[in-house]
Formats: structure tokens, sequence, C-alpha cells
């Protein structure tokens, strides 16, 4: 078993400088469990451009919840593609360390002035 993302690739167009997408968090375990969100390093975009509300949070057994990604300073014509991953924050080292990524892409639309 191990985290689940979905979906597993999403985007969407803004006529603002700021994109929102939707993702479900999912707890497969029997048991709560904490997990996290971020952004990977090196997939596209500054992680300070990307908000996830909430970025860590505690997931009750076989539950899902949702979770918002905001893409920040999109400038006119701008597209960005990045990776977003989830991983279950573990308490001890473990010798598998699953995680799962979306791919998330935002792009703003071109001033008609």
């Amino acid at each position: 078993m191990a985290v689940g993302l979905g979906p597993l690739e999403k985007s969407g167009t803004t006529a603002s400088e700021r994109k929102g997408l939707y993702l479900t968090l999912r707890n497969p375990y029997p048991g709560a469990h904490r997990f996290r969100a971020f952004v990977e390093e090196g997939s596209g975009i500054a992680a300070e451009r990307v908000t996830i509300l909430p970025s860590v949070s505690t997931i009750a057994p076989r539950a899902n919840r949702r979770i918002l990604v905001v893409v920040d300073g999109l400038v006119p014509g701008e597209e960005v593609r990045f990776r977003l991953c989830a991983e279950r924050i573990e308490e001890r080292r473990v010798s598998v360390h699953a995680r799962v990524c979306s791919k998330l892409g935002a792009r703003r639309l071109r001033s008609t002035r």
C-alpha cells in the first residue's frame, strides 16, 4: 500500500496571475497517518510560487482529503508545468519510502490589449 494522489495529471488556464487546482490525497492504510504534499525539487517551478493548502494533514484510515494547489505570479502567456508529490510522514526510518506524484500545469492567457 502507498499514499494516493489524484488525478495524476491536471492542468488549467486562467486570466489572472493565480491558478488553483484541486487534488485528492488518499490514505490507504488501516490507521490514521500524517501526510505531506510538496513540489518536487527540480520539477520546473520554484517551490515558492506554489502554495499547498494544507501541505501537511492527518487523514483518517482509508479516507480522502482534498488539497488546493495555487500557482502564483503567472505573467501573460506563461505556462508552467511541475510535479507535486505526496508521501506519508514516517515516524521512523523505513527501507521503502513510497510517494506518488501528479503532473500539474497552469497557463495564463495572453493580454488582449
